[in-house]
């Protein structure tokens, strides 16, 4: 025969549940030591990096193709203030790299007009297969 719980037991069972439930943020900010990046330049500087590290991520059995996405917050300059990683591949140095590299972008044509700040959704999508191809697309909100 199933045993009932009171309701009151059901509740405290769901809240304790619910309290260890836990998010990590992950943001990268920019380097005032680092250059500025549009995004053709951060772009040809994770193809850098990709095509050193692909023979590794093949060797290793990591995911040869994958796409990291961020939001990043942008001010009236055009200048990222903070890269904030949203969807990992899965590998902290590569995310590390994208979110170091996101946080030096400036593009002009991004800047904050309204406010002081805006945010922008990012995709950068790379791929081993095709010798460390890598996209870097700013995305409307």
């Amino acid at each position: 025969m199933a045993m009932r719980w009171p309701f009151s037991k059901t509740v405290t069972a769901v809240v304790l549940v619910a309290a260890c439930v836990h998010t990590v943020t992950t943001y990268y900010l920019p380097d005032a030591n680092n250059p500025r990046f549009d995004t053709d330049g951060a772009t040809r500087v994770l193809d850098q990096y990709l095509s050193v590290q692909c023979p590794e991520r093949k060797a290793a059995n990591k995911a040869e193709r994958g796409d990291v996405r961020l939001t990043i917050t942008i001010d009236t300059s055009g200048a990222v203030t903070r890269s904030e990683l949203m969807s990992s591949s899965g590998d902290t140095m590569l995310d590390g790299l994208i979110g170091t590299v996101t946080a030096q972008l400036k593009v002009d044509s991004l800047r904050a007009t309204n406010k002081p700040s805006t945010t922008r959704p990012v995709r950068v999508g790379y791929d081993c297969a095709q010798t460390g191809a890598v996209t870097l697309e700013v995305l409307r909100s």
